[in-house]
């Protein structure tokens, strides 16, 4: 068998303080204090603890050439070789280890900028419910966070408090702003409405689909969409998990920009739609009743095609999404539609569900939309202190 190191390494002395079964049967506070070396790797979703001496097994093998599996046991032992081939750190050529190795490719596949791969692979979320930490008293109300933490840094933010501000017109005031004006997140879905095919398909259309594309060169394409994108590259892809939307089945499907049309990707019962909401949202209750989510995931391979191991791309195509989002917002809110959009999810679970190659193409946040609930149940901003100066009405 032939051995190498896996792509990406990165080594962090770890001194908080853990829980230790052995302290507290020994009559100890049960927390083990002794500072510990975890190794990051971008393949692996979490690190792995490591002894010094596994680090220099690691520091003597290449990441690019292959090693004799016997020559690297005789020199460093078989325990050594074996705990750090078990941990993924050391990747085999042989059938056993193709799910490292296949990962582990990924990472040399593409041009990622090596921070943001570390940070894309190590921050994924799975199995997290948010509702239910909340109720098992593991989640800070505000006022508990003001108790703790003190009060949040101001709002109103001066560079130079001593300085007076000079006052600037008031603009007057349009149906565009009374549009902005009434943008809110709905935590309030009606949870038996059914969503009408002609909104369904406006929001599609508006926010994600194709206004038009441009040949920059053979095989190099630019889209235009409503919103804007790193490069003209538009590398966010929109998935649809459709509960209650008019002449749609259950299920989860791909839009397909160019064409305005849906991938069926799989059937779904009522039943099953609704536990992927619940999971896909990390169970935020208040979101998991809207009758439409669209997963929004970024395509790295496009992206990374352009901007190769560049060190703003991770951090572009998550400003992409972000400029969806509000899109999303203003046109559920012409349509009279509830909105929301987060990146609290269990993003492992989409990614999963979804199918998606690692490390090609990740989940970063979705959004769901459609009719309000009569009732709030859960606190919206709909109401609050307007800041004043207000606009004038002309």
């Amino acid at each position: 068998m032939l051995l190498r190191r896996c792509n990406h390494l990165f080594v962090e002395l770890d001194q908080e303080p853990r829980f230790d079964l052995a302290s507290l049967f020994g009559g100890g506070d049960g927390l083990d204090r002794n500072p510990r070396w975890l190794a990051f790797a971008a393949h692996l979703e979490t690190p792995v603890p490591v002894a010094l001496a596994q680090l220099e097994v690691l520091k003597a093998v290449s990441r690019e050439q292959w090693h004799d599996a016997d020559a690297l046991r005789a020199e460093h032992g078989d325990e050594a070789i074996a705990a750090l081939l078990g941990a993924g750190l050391l990747i085999g050529d042989g059938e056993a280890h193709a799910g490292w190795r296949e990962r582990d490719q990924a990472t040399r596949d593409l041009a990622w900028w090596t921070p943001a791969l570390l940070a894309q692979s190590q921050g994924g979320w799975q199995g997290l419910d948010i509702q239910a930490r909340s109720e098992q008293g593991l989640m800070l109300s505000s006022q508990q966070m003001v108790d703790e933490f003190g009060a949040a840094p101001e709002p109103d933010y001066r560079r130079r408090p001593d300085a007076a501000p000079l006052p600037l017109p008031e603009p007057p005031r349009t149906g565009f702003d009374d549009l902005l004006a009434a943008r809110r997140t709905c935590r309030n879905f009606d949870p038996v409405a059914e969503l009408p095919e002609v909104a369904f398909t406006t929001m599609l259309r508006r926010v994600w689909g194709a206004v038009g594309t441009r040949e920059l060169a053979p095989g190099a394409v630019a889209v235009k969409k409503t919103s804007p994108a790193g490069g003209g590259l538009h590398a966010v892809e929109a998935y649809v998990l459709a509960r209650r939307v008019q002449g749609l089945a259950p299920g989860l499907y791909h839009y397909l920009p160019m064409q305005h049309a849906l991938e069926p990707l799989q059937a779904l019962s009522p039943a099953q739609a609704a536990d992927l909401a619940h999971r896909f949202v990390a169970g935020q209750d208040w979101f998991e009743d809207a009758p439409v989510m669209v997963l929004m995931t970024a395509r790295f391979d496009r992206l990374f095609w352009k901007y190769r191991r560049h060190a703003k791309a991770w951090r572009v195509v998550h400003l992409d999404v972000g400029h969806l989002s509000q899109t999303t917002y203003l046109s559920a809110t012409e349509l009279g539609l509830g909105c929301f959009v987060t990146a609290a999810i269990n993003d492992r679970v989409v990614d999963e569900a979804l199918g998606l190659a690692p490390l090609r193409e990740a989940t970063i946040a979705l959004v769901g939309f459609g009719p309000r609930a009569a009732e709030v149940r859960t606190l919206e901003l709909d109401v609050f202190e307007p800041v004043r100066p207000a606009f004038r009405a002309d």
